[in-house]
């Protein structure tokens, strides 16, 4: 599977992604709506949790992001995802990067840097917990404070039904964007 950076100072770069069926990226429709629907993240701090290769942070980065966190649990994606911050800066994407190799856990992301945007894309099987662990956890609501906050849902209407049901962020709202579903919150 190949994923190419989509706009920015890095469009067209190809990135590395793993063989096989260990990760799911998501689309290049549903990364290139996302992005529209967020509008500019220059001078953004941007965290890719459940990074994968890094795709949706590096696209912040190409497209001004001024810091990126990224956090992926496979000590081969972490470095996969090394290797894709290093093409993305030599076609001159300016930015810093903090690359966590460990389970997204409250505890580990507690222990992040601030960002105004928090990206989230689990595997679909562990989706629905990891977000009412991680949403109801007090501490970490906190250091959400102020951001926004977007997961991306399961591919089927049933497995994304609690997500809209769900009382853990009361001002979210479901949007479909280049056929992908994203749970979208601003943390207040």
């Amino acid at each position: 599977m190949s994923l190419k950076i989509i706009a920015g100072q890095a469009r067209g770069i190809l990135l590395e992604t793993p063989d096989g069926r260990t990760m799911r990226p998501t689309s290049g429709k549903g990364r290139e709506a996302l992005f529209s629907s967020l509008g500019p993240v220059a001078g953004l701090v941007f965290a890719d949790i459940f990074a994968g290769s890094g795709a949706i942070g590096l696209e912040a980065a190409s497209r001004g992001a001024a810091q990126l966190v990224l956090v992926e649990e496979n000590p081969r994606h972490c470095r996969m995802i090394e290797r894709n911050i290093a093409k993305v800066r030599k076609a001159g994407a300016e930015f810093s990067d903090l690359v966590v190799c460990r389970r997204a856990t409250a505890a580990t992301l507690c222990g992040l840097p601030r960002a105004d945007v928090w990206f989230f894309d689990p595997p679909y099987a562990e989706s629905a917990a990891l977000f009412r662990t991680l949403c109801g956890d007090a501490a970490l609501r906190r250091h959400w404070e102020g951001a926004r906050l977007i997961w991306e849902l399961p591919d089927t209407v049933e497995a994304s039904r609690g997500f809209a049901e769900s009382d853990l962020l009361p001002k979210s709202e479901i949007r479909t964007l280049g056929g992908v579903r994203f749970l979208w919150c601003d943390i207040t």
